[in-house]
């Protein structure tokens, strides 16, 4: 509408021509109200059925001044937020703090609680002071050179390391505020050291505090409190070293120091190396070698080695002065007139072959190795030293492998129950078994055959006794005969068995660390192993061939070495005129003074020094007995049959006394114990695999 009028203009008739409409049917005023209620019922009853269907949820934010903007449909209640069913968005905001973006979900559950909390940004801290490269660290973690910024450190309390050379150091709390914020933190730190004087004797030495050099003495230098190192250095001296420490903030004097002078350096090198080294007296060590040495002072050096001659030089050095010794040693000779047999033999001197045969060796005097040798013979090792002021000789003779072999085995032995054993070489020993057909007295049991013994053995000089063979059984009684005891601790073991001997040996075998020569089960021997070197009963070929044949190798009808029967004079224990009253048959005029078993070893041994082999007791052999017919050729090392019930029986007895029974070939079978019947243990020399 214009705001500007004409009031002065006339107001005039216009044409007027009515406009011919359509006529309308309007609705009455009435209709349009209703229309408008029911739109608002509409509405209402919609919202109505979405309160009526939402559900409620409460929200608590800390801070609870946070800005909170929900997605979707909802309806703000106070603190109570309406929503319908579904999942929704979250967002909320403070200055100062991190924004918060939270997803949840509104279900049928009634009167949800959803409580979040906003993290406070980190804040700095502005380190200031008036110090320079100040090292402060936080919580142990992070450390940087102050001034400077500490950044992004979280909200609450932290613990602050601050150091620096020569102030003491300093541990604080700190409280950051974070939200952002910048806060300032002024360092202040308490010096931490002190004046000190240092004087030295001679003046001028260059003193260094913890590695740095201050300058020369006399001199006023900063100490820590906490303690400083000290060197005090001075050409032609020794490096002095120390700690001092002062109270801060004070002045102190130290102690004049007075300086030691310097050693010299000396090198010792020999012609030829590796000579001792002798300083003054004192053992050094091997050239070639450097060491220090007084200044200002005479110094005795000495070297020595085997095989020269003893060299001694004296010197004195300067403080810090090299001073360098070189002694050529000189060769102290001498000679050795080597003689060798066989004189083909080679000779080596510290594994240096020096040619063949006899030989003057001019060698240096120190101790040398020599090495003989040749094939087929045992070589020798000897240790030589020549010696410069007197001619010397050594003749070495080689033994051949058999020679040492045999070198290496004793002529005796003894077994774990004392009994001496003697070694017998046979050296293929032949004589016979048996005798003539015409030697009277001779029985249908000995056939005369040939036997060879080759292979070496040991045979107890004497018979086992009561007190050994009860080192084994300690109840055994060898009983008695008409009240004569035959169970005294020295008389021959009797009453015994075949198989009792054998067991006896696999004991003694067993603790001498040998295999047992005759294996067993329950008590029983089962078999005999030949490899073996265990003790063991002689075969009756060792045990004939050690009776019957004398040193020449012939071989004597009686034990006594001539044909007469009876004996003259008493040669060993038979049935005598002293058991005239316990046997039916005794040999007249003849009395060895005991009636029963004699101690072992009484009378003279016989030619190969063993005891008792023509009587006292007889004595069982290994071999099984049977009566063999010879088949011409001699049976080397016989053994007697594989298999039988008895076992060989050869000697004569106390209780044994005819012309037949005192024969060298005499010889009986049996199993089961007898009164007169003992024996004695035999074994190889080695198992049978070994080569002499």
């Amino acid at each position: 509408m214009s705001s500007e009028k004409n009031t002065n203009k006339p107001i005039s008739a216009v044409e007027f021509t009515p406009i011919v409409t359509p006529e309308i049917e309007r609705s009455s005023p009435i209709s349009f109200g209703l229309m408008g209620l029911l739109a608002l019922g509409t509405i209402g009853a919609v919202v109505m059925l979405l309160l009526y269907l939402s559900k409620p949820v409460v929200f608590t934010i800390d801070p609870t001044d946070s800005e909170i903007r929900v997605s979707g449909l909802s309806f703000n209640i106070g603190e109570n937020y309406l929503f319908l069913k579904g999942d929704y968005q979250l967002e909320a905001t403070k200055t100062g703090y991190f924004p918060l973006s939270y997803q949840f979900s509104v279900n049928d559950t009634d009167n949800q609680e959803i409580s979040l909390e906003l993290l406070p940004l980190p804040g700095n801290i502005e380190l200031t002071s008036t110090l320079s490269d100040i090292t402060v660290s936080i919580d142990n973690q992070q450390e940087i050179l102050a001034p400077a910024m500490l950044r992004d450190i979280s909200q609450g309390v932290h613990q602050l390391s601050i150091r620096k050379y020569r102030y003491f150091p300093l541990d604080q709390e700190i409280i950051v505020e974070g939200l952002g914020k910048t806060q300032q933190l002024n360092i202040d730190l308490k010096p931490a050291w002190g004046q000190v004087r240092f004087t030295s004797i001679p003046s001028g030495a260059n003193l260094y505090i913890d590695g740095n050099l201050r300058g020369p003495t006399p001199l006023t230098t900063e100490v820590l409190e906490t303690g400083s190192e000290f060197t005090f250095k001075s050409l032609g001296y020794k490096p002095l070293n120390g700690t001092v420490s002062v109270k801060a903030g004070t002045l102190s004097e130290y102690n004049p120091v007075e300086l030691v002078v310097s050693d010299g350096s000396l090198t010792i090198l020999s012609t030829p190396s590796e000579a001792n080294i002798t300083l003054d007296g004192a053992f050094l060590g091997l050239s070639p070698m450097t060491t220090n040495v007084s200044p200002f002072k005479e110094h005795t050096v000495e070297l020595y080695r085997e095989g020269y001659l003893k060299n001694t030089q004296k010197f004195s050095v300067d403080p810090e002065q090299v001073f360098e010794v070189n002694i050529n040693l000189k060769a102290n000779i001498g000679s050795i007139a080597i003689t060798l047999n066989p004189d083909d033999a080679s000779l080596m001197v510290d594994n240096r072959l020096m040619g063949v045969g006899s030989q003057v060796l001019t060698l240096p005097a120190k101790p040398h190795l020599l090495k003989i040798s040749k094939p087929g013979y045992q070589s020798q090792a000897i240790e030589i030293t020549p010696r410069p002021d007197q001619a010397q000789s050594l003749s070495v003779k080689l033994l051949t492998v058999q020679q040492a072999y045999w070198a290496s085995r004793p002529n005796f032995i003894k077994s774990p129950v004392e009994s001496t054993l003697k070694l017998f070489r046979p050296n293929n020993a032949a004589f016979s078994l048996g005798a003539p057909r015409r030697q009277p007295g001779r029985r249908a049991n000995e056939i005369e055959r040939p036997v060879v013994l080759d292979r070496p053995f040991y045979l107890a000089t004497k018979e086992i006794n009561n007190e050994q063979f009860r080192q084994w059984k300690t109840q055994h009684s060898s009983s008695s005969v008409k009240g004569m005891s035959l169970d005294m601790a020295n008389q021959p073991v009797t009453n015994i068995s075949w198989e009792q001997a054998a067991l006896f040996c696999n004991w003694l075998s067993r603790k001498s660390g040998l295999t047992a020569f005759y294996e067993s089960e329950n008590g029983s021997i089962t078999r005999i192993n030949w490899q073996s070197n265990g003790y063991r009963l002689p075969t009756e070929a060792e045990w004939a061939w050690t009776a019957k044949v004398d040193k020449q190798g012939l071989a004597n009808q009686f034990p006594w070495n001539n044909n007469l029967y009876p004996p003259m004079e008493p040669i060993d224990n038979y049935a005598d005129v002293s058991a005239k009253y316990l046997l039916p048959f005794t040999i007249a005029q003849y009395n060895d003074g005991y009636a029963v078993a004699a101690p072992v070893g009484s009378f003279e041994p016989n030619s190969k020094g063993l005891y008792n082999m023509a009587g006292n007791v007889s004595e069982w052999t290994n071999d099984y007995y049977d009566i063999q017919i010879s088949r011409g050729a001699a049976a080397i090392d016989p053994t007697g049959p594989q298999a039988g019930n008895r076992h060989v029986i050869r000697g004569a007895s106390w209780a044994l006394g005819s012309r037949s029974e005192l024969r060298s070939s005499f010889r009986e079978a049996g199993f089961e114990a007898r009164l007169d019947v003992g024996f004695r243990i035999a074994r190889y020399v080695d198992n049978s695999g070994a080569v002499p």
